[in-house]
């Protein structure tokens, strides 16, 4: 099948992730280009576009206001960035289906929505199954599964063998927040990624989320067994966010059709501690199995893979180079897929390994881990911040 065009873009949303680690890959990608940007702030879609001009394709326009964009150029769009945080998420996929089903843009392939790409599960769902009714691809923007070191896990896994022929568990420890984007509030502000009612939770729902996804993807589907959750800082400083800043976890991977290794029953563990203090940062993924280990970083993509036997001698480490723009290997991916290549001279995926369904299932692990927390998160739980048990036990 001969590929199709030029996939033309529209972007929802100029926040700091659209600055280097997404928003250029929808003008770089092979096959790729960005006709449309689109900032609530009056104006401020068009600024943005000055500020970037000498970087943009020739003709990018700015609009308000989803309806606006899609009245004059949603017949051009293939594809939508929602690159909003994710308490609009919603609200904007909404918008767009609204346009769909008033005949205003009529080739739209797909959307590709950042993650965590609700509050909840509750909102994750809503969105593949609005998108699934109007034959809308849902492309979560869980980047780590197409980079270049998880694919080479995935084959030191499934072909090398190098951890025997089952994984028996996984662990994951993250301590401090140094690789957390927009952490200043303003003045007394809180950080949107800190605020419920904008990210959902806490860090995890930012960092986190990622993963729990690459383990649902390496290993399979995680069932939740224990978990504490709490609120650690606060005490010293007169603002400090009522979200949850340490979680733990344990559970155990399910059976499931696409796993590296058999995983099935293997057993996980994993710590976040965002708090305030915490100067010896860690970031650790430790995944063993019944004839050795491997060892890495879970955040960052160009960290290195160290293997080791079972006797816990490091026999082999991998390097990689860490990709200009982090999102780039997804996103091209996504391009691929919504262009129909079938074979790629750069190596790139042919098809997107992110989409709605994994994106809910790891909405509904933060949701297992979270909910007593929070009371609950089957409701706006963001809007009775009082009610949250979490908050009483702080």
């Amino acid at each position: 099948m001969q590929a199709e065009g030029m996939i033309k873009w529209a972007i929802i949303g100029l926040g700091d992730v659209v600055a280097v680690k997404s928003g250029p890959p929808f003008w770089k990608c092979e096959g790729s280009t960005l006709i449309g940007v689109m900032r609530r702030t009056p104006g401020g879609a068009r600024r943005w576009i000055e500020e970037n001009d000498s970087k943009l394709p020739a003709e990018v326009a700015g609009f308000d206001s989803i309806r606006s964009m899609m009245e004059d150029i949603g017949g051009d769009i293939d594809g939508v960035y929602i690159a909003s945080p994710p308490g609009s998420h919603l609200d904007n996929v909404l918008e767009v289906v609204s346009c769909i089903d008033a005949g205003l843009t009529n080739n739209l392939k797909g959307i590709y929505i950042e993650k965590p790409c609700g509050r909840c599960a509750f909102e994750t769902r809503s969105m593949a199954e609005e998108l699934l009714q109007r034959n809308v691809t849902f492309f979560p923007a869980y980047v780590s599964r197409a980079h270049e070191r998880t694919q080479v896990l995935r084959k030191l896994l499934l072909e090398d063998k190098v951890l025997g022929d089952k994984v028996l568990s996984v662990q994951y420890t993250q301590i401090g927040s140094s690789f957390a984007r927009g952490l200043q509030g303003v003045g007394d502000a809180i950080p949107w990624r800190l605020n419920a009612e904008y990210s959902g939770g806490g860090l995890i729902l930012d960092m986190g989320c990622h993963i729990l996804d690459r383990i649902d993807y390496l290993f399979g589907p995680i069932s939740v067994k224990h978990r504490e959750v709490h609120r650690k800082g606060g005490s010293s400083n007169s603002v400090y966010p009522s979200v949850e800043d340490y979680v733990w976890m344990t559970g155990t991977i399910g059976e499931c059709n696409w796993s590296s290794v058999d995983s099935y029953g293997a057993t996980l563990e994993c710590m976040w501690d965002f708090s305030p203090g915490n100067h010896d940062e860690k970031d650790e993924l430790i995944i063993t199995g019944e004839s050795g280990s491997v060892r890495m970083a879970g955040m960052g993509a160009g960290l290195p893979i160290e293997v080791y036997d079972a006797e816990n001698k490091l026999i082999r480490t991998l390097e990689f180079e860490n990709p200009e723009h982090s999102a780039q290997p997804l996103i091209q991916a996504v391009v691929n897929e919504m262009r129909n290549v079938d074979t790629t001279s750069d190596g790139s995926l042919v098809r997107s390994p992110a989409k709605s369904a994994n994106a809910a299932r790891t909405a509904d692990v933060l949701d297992a881990i979270l909910g007593d927390y929070y009371g609950g998160r089957f409701d706006e739980f963001w809007e009775r911040e009082s009610s949250w048990p979490g908050l009483r036990l702080a």
